[in-house]
């Protein structure tokens, strides 16, 4: 038992009226400490301490005095409220507690002496919380060692209390905000987004600093996608590691098991774990396997756990609650790409049948498609506008399936008929593909993309921006590429002199502003490659 006789500085000389007013005080003072059992559950931490301590400071009519959390190590002292205690004196205390520590906890002392100290560890359920210290002074109550105890108990478990409502709480925040990114999964199917919000929900509420997700296929060796999330977003993978992919990523992944090292540098990983992010040491970590069923999306990491706090079950919990939802949208992505690739692929076949037709304009629509994409973004199109091209472009002349092929391949000029026949395909195109309703958004490029700015295109005339943006982006590459393409009627024209061409027609046959953009992106690029 630690020697705690010198805190006792009362005398045989008090009068026992003295001593009954003094006890009728403290148990007074008892009393109110006791409520704190009644409202730990709904005052916040920082609030209790403060609360408990000024108890304390009134109960034991000390001098000074700190308050400090039960960190990753019990033997640390994580002063959270101090008063009126010089720094270099808490260190002192701060050493010397750690040096006591493991007597103290092997003898289970109520209580400890250090300097003029007393501290008061808190323990609840064998697990120290946390420790009061006090400075007593002479004013102290003679039953100062019955007291103690019993502050530390209903400390103890007003502390407990409050941490767990603290916990549960913020849980409750973490969960709500996990509810919100399963309503969004549900309407959104762009995998960046919703990664970029797991991991910042992963971070939130695993109180970490990173947080990284690496997703995988079967046969292959690394990461086909990897994201890593700060709170410093600057960050990124150190150059000796651009994707992460660590040797415990590859152990989770080998293993289909998690990883909770709350000394990183310790482990086996440490060697290659600890320095992986540029700039930053990673300290402590957890990892865990992406696998809703039976098959392994991929692997969940997080990293340096803020405060003198260990990652704990809780945490393993919640990210796999979070690692379902974005199960979901990977696996969701997934599906959606085979999709998108099989309409492509079906697409790419429609226009395999033009040119099946048209032999001169082999390989046009793919060129028109690439330069066109080009063009929007050089131009500043939205990109879910771009994605509207990549189908369109490959579209713009599905049409000519239905013109003979007679028409399509005279070697000489139309004539009016002929031209007429022609003028059609915009109009057959959009009966091809106005029934599907997938591709109802490009409609417009198929319809409009002859139409001139002057109003004197077809099928319906439209002049300036009542000509959809898109349509008029197509209908520049349109002309440029058939311009440079070998035709029945004519050889193909240099890309300087159809720049030239293009230029003579700006205001007239094409929006000017594109036309300007379209020309000055092709001689910034030194010409298309033509296929």
């Amino acid at each position: 038992m630690f020697d705690i006789s010198w805190i006792n500085p009362g005398g045989s000389g008090i009068s026992k009226e003295s001593l009954q007013r003094e006890n009728s005080m403290l148990k007074r003072q008892i009393q109110e400490l006791l409520t704190l059992d009644e409202t730990g559950f709904f005052i916040e931490l920082d609030s209790l301490l403060k609360a408990i301590l000024k108890k304390a400071l009134v109960l034991c009519k000390a001098e000074s005095s700190f308050f400090s959390l039960a960190g990753k190590d019990p033997s640390d002292l994580d002063v959270r409220i101090s008063n009126v205690i010089l720094e270099e004196k808490m260190e002192k205390i701060r050493q010397q507690f750690k040096a006591e520590y493991p007597r103290w906890q092997e003898s289970e002392a109520e209580m400890l002496t250090v300097e003029d100290f007393i501290l008061l560890p808190l323990v609840r359920r064998h697990r120290m919380l946390g420790v009061i210290g006090l400075k007593l002074t002479s004013d102290a109550p003679d039953n100062i060692c019955e007291i103690l105890p019993i502050l530390a108990a209903q400390a103890a478990a007003s502390l407990e209390s409050a941490i767990l409502y603290e916990r549960m709480f913020k849980r409750l925040l973490v969960l709500s905000n996990v509810f919100i990114l399963g309503k969004e999964i549900v309407s959104n199917i762009e995998l960046q987004p919703l990664v970029e919000k797991f991991l910042s929900i992963a971070c939130d509420g695993t109180d970490s600093d990173i947080a990284c997700i690496f997703l995988l296929h079967e046969k292959d060796e690394r990461p086909y996608y990897s994201y890593l999330k700060a709170t410093d977003t600057a960050l990124k993978f150190a150059e000796s590691c651009p994707d992460g992919y660590t040797q415990i990523i590859q152990s989770v992944r080998a293993e289909e098991k998690h990883y909770i090292l709350n000394d990183l540098a310790a482990s086996d990983f440490g060697h290659s774990e600890v320095g992986k992010v540029a700039g930053i040491t990673l300290k402590d970590t957890l990892v865990l396997p992406l696998k809703p069923r039976d098959r392994l999306l991929g692997v969940i990491q997080v990293a340096n756990k803020r405060g003198n706090f260990s990652y704990r079950p809780e945490d393993l919990d919640l990210l796999k609650i979070l690692g379902s939802q974005v199960a979901f949208v990977i696996q969701n992505a997934d599906l959606f790409k085979n999709l998108q690739r099989a309409y492509i692929d079906t697409l790419s076949a429609l226009t395999s049948a033009i040119d099946a037709k048209d032999s001169y304009t082999r390989g046009h629509s793919e060129r028109v498609t690439e330069l066109s994409i080009k063009l929007a973004e050089y131009f500043g199109v939205a990109p879910e506008e771009v994605e509207k091209i990549k189908l369109g472009g490959l579209l713009h002349d599905i049409g000519k399936i239905g013109i003979h092929e007679g028409i399509l391949n005279k070697p000489g000029r139309l004539d009016d008929e002929e031209f007429e026949v022609i003028k059609s395909h915009p109009d057959l195109g959009v009966r091809i593909m106005g029934k599907v309703e997938f591709l109802e958004s490009i409609v417009p490029i198929i319809r409009y993309h002859h139409e001139r700015y002057d109003g004197k295109g077809y099928p319906e005339g439209l002049s300036g921006e009542k000509i959809p943006l898109l349509a008029r982006i197509v209908s520049v590459v349109d002309t440029f590429d058939a311009m440079t393409t070998d035709r029945p009627y004519r050889k193909a024209m240099s890309i300087d002199a159809a720049l030239a061409e293009i230029e003579r027609c700006a205001g007239s046959q094409f929006d000017p502003e594109i036309a300007a953009h379209f020309v000055r992106m092709i001689k910034s690029e030194g010409g298309p490659a033509k296929s």
